[in-house]
This record gives structure tokens, sequence and C-alpha cells, in this order.
């Protein structure tokens, strides 16, 4: 029987290229956490079609982010399929009028975050590293070219799928989303750090991507013990 996380519920904060979602995708994967991944929920809208998947491509198109009550119907409906298991939320809360959000989703599902876990890189080597990223169509793994390659070349180590490059890692898109980042999330961390400042936790996110995934699990407390088997 595999062994669970629990309840350990943490939501992960980094700014695009930080890298956090390679390291989100291997703590789910090693120490049994349910994902919650708003990118990937709104791009799976956006290939769903529709009118909600047209407003959400709308809002990624141009860097921008999707209303917090698309955000949220979404959420609802990704919990759903959830109960009981350790979550692991990745790009969510990503303004703060959705921090009272996140503060519902706890009341109405009757969970807690343990920790807000901030993967910290400055822009230039973010963007620097966003020229490499490559994502999987299908199970939406993120890889680099350089810095965490597929075990074979251009395709995904978990499915095959031909990889491809993120219509919004364009570098006019690239340098839009870092902006869109240090407007809304910097707001977000200044208000944990002031009314849950023993639940913020903060790694280097420009260490090599072994040392990065050691330093969040002592920052999360995580053990050998409490891997998937």
């Amino acid at each position: 029987m595999s062994t669970t996380v629990s309840p350990l519920h943490v939501v992960i904060f980094g700014r695009p290229g930080s890298g956090k979602s390679s390291l989100a995708e291997r703590l789910a994967e090693e120490f049994g956490f349910q994902m919650v991944r708003t990118g990937e929920m709104l791009r799976d809208a956006v290939r769903r079609g529709g009118d909600l998947g047209r407003r959400v491509e709308d809002c990624l198109k141009g860097g921008d982010l999707v209303p917090d009550d698309l955000v949220f119907d979404l959420l609802r409906q990704t919990l759903n399929d959830a109960e009981g298991r350790s979550l692991l939320f990745d790009g969510f809360p990503r303004t703060l009028g959705q921090v009272p959000l996140l503060e519902q989703l706890e009341r109405e599902r009757n969970f807690s975050i343990a920790a807000y876990l901030e993967v910290a890189v400055s822009r230039e080597a973010a963007v620097a590293r966003m020229g490499g990223r490559r994502v999987c169509p299908v199970c939406g793994a993120t890889y680099h070219l350089v810095n965490q390659p597929p075990r074979s070349p251009g395709v995904c180590d978990h499915d095959g799928a031909p990889l491809e490059r993120r219509r919004d890692d364009a570098p006019e898109i690239i340098d839009q989303r870092q902006r869109v980042y240090e407007r809304h999330i910097d707001p977000i961390l200044e208000y944990y750090r002031t009314h849950a400042p023993a639940s913020v936790r903060v790694v280097d996110g420009e260490q090599p991507f072994e040392a990065v995934y050691e330093a969040a699990l002592r920052a999360l407390g995580l053990t050998e013990a409490a891997r998937r088997p």
C-alpha cells in the first residue's frame, strides 16, 4: 500500500521559469500529493473549447491573468475528485483577491494549508531558463533542454508524446508574465509573511535542481519514511 503525506497541504510559489512546476511534479510523484495545477486546468479548458475555453485562451495569449471567478469554478471541480488527499497547489493563489478564495476552499473542504513554499529566483535567471523549457501536451510534464532534459530527446518520459514549446514562452510574453508575477505575487507573499509567518518557507531556486529539491524537503519537513514505495 502506498504511503502518502497526510494531512500536509502546500502552496508553491515561484516566478515563471523558477522551476516550481518541476519541483511540484517531483514532490507529487515521490510523496503522493494530489496536484492542483491551475495552469494545466486553464490549458485543459482551452483544449475543451466552448465559451469558457475561449475566455481563458484570450487571457493566456496576452500573458494576462484569468479572472478569479473562472479559476475558482475550475478549482472546485478539481477538488471534487481529491477528497482525502494531500494537496499541492501550483499556481493558486495568483492574485491577492484569490487569497480569500483559497481560505473559502479550506473552510468548504475542511483542510488547512501547512506551508507556503517560495522557490526564489531572479528575473534574469528565470528568463534565461524559459527559452529552453518544453512541455508535454498530453500529461503536462515540464522539462528543460539543459537543466532537466527528457530521457529521450524531444519526447515525454511518461507517455512518449512529442514535447512542445508553449505559446506563452514567446519572448514578449515571457517579459509580460514576469511583470505580472511581480505585480501580483509579491503582495501575496507579503500577506502570508504578515499573517502566517511560521508557514512561509523559502528555498534558493538558482541552485541545481537536486539541491533545490533537497532544500524543499527540509523546508517542508518531509522524510525518507514518507516517500512512496
